[in-house]
């Protein structure tokens, strides 16, 4: 992992890593999302196959995510101990192996309304309860999403409210709501990511996403990995969590950053 972005996750709670993904590899993510949308409309209701739990209403058709995508998807499962992918899990972490817990891919497809209410990605790993323990005493958590699509304002991308994350954990542990004065949403950004472009950040740091307002998809590819030792919570297709182990390769990884 550069300086530049281990800067960055320090001041700013979020970093980006510019062509993550290789156009070609893109191509492979977007047609295995295109596959997922397929086989969620022929569902009623939120489903688990194979391990991959999607969540879906029907009428009318949304598709949330798709909660450990790659149970249905190999094109999508290979990513989980990719070593770019890993590399950057474990210099954030500071551990090897990491454990993952997400694999998940978002939608947001044009008109489905679908948003994201400003939150804490720590009260989804139940910081806070029995079930996680904080190791690093960071949040020990890391989310990388990579862009599957161009992301931005126009679109539902994510927005960032910079420097959040170092005050830690401010969501009720019960409901994960924030305090209504624990933030201003008028200091978020919104990082402009192109397809293949990652975006990382730690478990505390503020954000959320509105509806897509494009004539095209917005679909998103979430993993997220934690220290070992930290998670207690069974999650869908992962269990208790699935070590991945950097490689000698993952360490030579050194895409551009900004």
């Amino acid at each position: 992992m550069s300086a530049a972005v281990r800067d960055a996750l320090r001041a700013e709670g979020f970093a980006i890593v510019r062509g993550l993904v290789a156009p070609a590899e893109v191509a492979a993510l977007q047609a295995a999302f295109d596959r997922l949308v397929a086989r969620a409309r022929t569902l009623r209701e939120t489903t688990e196959i194979d391990g991959a739990r999607f969540v879906v209403a029907a009428d009318p058709f949304r598709l949330h995510r798709v909660v450990w995508a790659g149970g249905v998807e190999p094109a999508i499962a290979r990513w989980g101990d990719d070593p770019r992918v890993v590399g950057l899990a474990a210099s954030v972490l500071g551990t090897d192996p990491v454990v993952q817990l997400l694999q998940q891919a978002h939608f947001k497809l044009p008109g489905d309304a679908v948003d994201f209410a400003w939150h804490q990605d720590a009260s989804n790993r139940r910081y806070g309860s029995p079930q996680w323990r904080d190791v690093d005493g960071l949040g020990s958590f890391v989310q990388i999403a990579i862009a599957v699509d161009p992301m931005g304002q126009r679109n539902g991308g994510l927005a960032m409210i910079p420097g959040s994350h170092r005050r830690g954990f401010l969501a009720d542990p019960h409901t994960g709501a924030l305090p209504l004065d624990s933030f201003d949403p008028a200091a978020a950004v919104l990082p402009e990511l192109a397809a293949g472009d990652a975006l990382l950040f730690g478990p505390f740091v503020i954000h959320g996403s509105a509806a897509n307002q494009s004539d095209g998809p917005r679909r998103l590819f979430l993993q997220g990995y934690a220290a070992p030792g930290a998670n207690g919570r069974v999650y869908p297709g992962a269990g208790l969590g699935v070590a991945r182990y950097q490689t000698a390769s993952s360490a030579r990884v050194s895409p551009s950053t900004t």
